[in-house]
């Protein structure tokens, strides 16, 4: 596994590449908050893209998720002052981590939304 840090003048343009790629994905979001532990915030449900915009007092980074009624599930991380991604060592996106300034993290896991062997046409073994 290797971690790759976005540096913050890039956070707009990777964030949307990284949206275009793995738009329908399936996404779990886990918020670590250093008072109130672990939380999950969004089980396995179809990614519809995470945004970087700046926002009066900085930067904001807005995940969201697509609901099986339609709607949408959206999260929100407030002055951002880290991003990570973690690939596999064969190259596969498997999570970002996103870091606040409050001290929180919201690290978004990724499943891709069919059959591993559909996706890269060799198994594991």
């Amino acid at each position: 596994m290797q971690t790759i840090e976005i540096q913050p003048a890039r956070w707009s343009k990777a964030l949307a590449e990284f949206s275009a790629i793995h738009e329908g994905w399936l996404v779990s979001v886990d918020i670590l908050s250093p008072t109130m532990g672990a939380q999950p915030e969004v089980r396995d449900l179809p990614l519809v893209g995470i945004v970087a915009e700046p926002e009066h007092r900085g930067t904001l980074i807005t995940i969201s998720a697509a609901k099986s009624d339609g709607q949408q599930i959206t999260h929100a991380i407030h002055s951002p002052t880290r991003v990570r991604l973690e690939r596999t060592d064969r190259g596969v996106d498997a999570a970002m981590q996103i870091e606040s300034a409050e001290g929180i993290t919201t690290i978004v896991r990724l499943k891709t939304p069919g059959l591993p062997e559909t996706v890269d046409g060799v198994l594991n073994r």
